[in-house]
């Protein structure tokens, strides 16, 4: 998703490389090590959960016990699923919420926010056990691909930001993505890899 994000949001992508030029630099690629310093980053990758989670509803819980919520009762043993993908676009918390706005993220001091949050994990005992990888799995790459590279949309092929598989677990239909290397030429951004044995 943040490929597509990125390719489709340009501004946003720049946001993140202006970061990544002030606090890396161009003599070595962002590492795991990084994600703490890179707030813009980290905006980018969270709002890439929440506008286009992976699940939109995740996996069902079973009520231990009645429930009564806004004066409906859910009661116990009914299967109760918590709309992921319906909490990411509650315009109270996430105003314009099918824009993708990495800076909804980000406090007024330039860090992360702490008051508000995504879910597209789940919710309760049954979380996603891998959100930890998943999540710094897509910091690196997202760093990663972002500090080597400026991603163009073809503007023969236009990415239709809607089309996603039709399954419990969604990922972007294929499109096409233009790759321009930031630091040089492709021999440069191959040596910088290298650090990473790709």
């Amino acid at each position: 998703m943040a490929v597509t994000a990125a390719t489709c949001y340009p501004e946003t992508q720049k946001k993140v490389q202006e970061e990544l030029d002030m606090v890396i630099g161009k003599d070595r690629p962002p590492t795991f090590a990084d994600q703490d310093i890179l707030p813009q980053t980290m905006a980018f990758v969270l709002e890439s959960f929440r506008w286009r989670p992976v699940t939109s509803g995740g996996f069902p819980h079973k009520a231990t016990g009645d429930i009564i919520w806004n004066n409906y009762c859910i009661p116990k043993g009914a299967s109760v699923i918590g709309n992921v993908w319906s909490v990411g676009r509650d315009p109270a918390v996430f105003p314009d919420p099918e824009t993708f706005n990495p800076q909804r993220w980000i406090a007024a001091g330039g860090t992360l926010r702490d008051d508000i949050q995504s879910y597209p994990f789940g919710f309760g005992r049954r979380v996603c056990p891998g959100q930890h990888i998943v999540t710094a799995s897509t910091y690196i790459n997202t760093a990663l691909t972002l500090w080597a590279f400026r991603l163009h949309e073809d503007e023969k092929e236009k990415i239709d930001m809607l089309a996603f598989t039709e399954s419990v677990n969604v990922h972007p239909m294929p499109f096409k993505v233009l790759f321009e290397p930031r630091l040089g030429g492709w021999d440069t951004v191959k040596e910088a890899f290298e650090v990473y044995g790709m």
